[in-house]
């Protein structure tokens, strides 16, 4: 891969954030120079980079997504039945903290402008994560309730749904209470066992 210097680096991120500020604003089409104005650069050094604005548009959404993989891969995994209660958020929580962290990236190209190749591209993501935490979590098929497909993808959509929920809420639960309640979710349901498991 061919390696980038410090300053492009630098510009790169700028571009990046304004086409999101743009896109945020309203600006559905906007120039080249617009965009430069918006990020502080150069025209050269956009064309550096860029060849046009649908490939920032695509090296935006490789960025995130390479982010959100790094946040959502499972490192050390062990079986269920060996997981301490408090170490079972972990990834989650990463996940909302990525979203926090970019969450101009993702409130535009999932709530205000609504894309769907970079939809996609999450929701693989997300898939793969839960595929990996039923696989490493050792789960037999013979004690699933359910096809094991239907519980990714019921799971995934689930969280697809959560994130977008948690955005429009303005963030207004941290990231580690977003994790605990999914995992809550998850492994007890939604409602309150009357003899509740410690």
């Amino acid at each position: 891969m061919r390696r980038i210097d410090p300053r492009q680096l630098k510009s790169k991120e700028k571009l990046h954030e304004a086409y999101l500020t743009l896109q945020l604003q309203g600006y559905e089409q906007f120039t080249i120079q617009q965009l430069c104005d918006a990020a502080e650069v150069t025209r050269p050094t956009f064309y550096k980079l860029y060849k046009d604005v649908q490939e920032l548009r695509s090296d935006i959404h490789a960025t995130v997504l390479a982010d959100l993989k790094e946040a959502l891969t499972i490192t050390h995994p062990k079986p269920l039945s060996q997981m301490p209660r408090q170490e079972m958020p972990k990834h989650l929580t990463l996940l909302f903290q990525h979203i926090k962290a970019k969450h101009i990236a993702y409130e535009t190209f999932l709530v205000h402008q609504p894309d769907a190749v970079f939809m996609n591209g999450v929701k693989e993501v997300v898939k793969q994560f839960v595929t990996d935490g039923i696989r490493y979590s050792q789960a037999q098929d013979k004690l699933l309730r359910v096809n094991i497909n239907l519980i990714i993808a019921y799971a995934t959509g689930a969280y697809m749904e959560s994130i977008v929920f948690w955005m429009k809420e303005n963030y207004a639960t941290s990231p580690e209470e977003m994790a605990n309640s999914l995992i809550e979710i998850s492994l007890f349901g939604p409602y309150i066992s009357p003899h509740p498991l410690s």
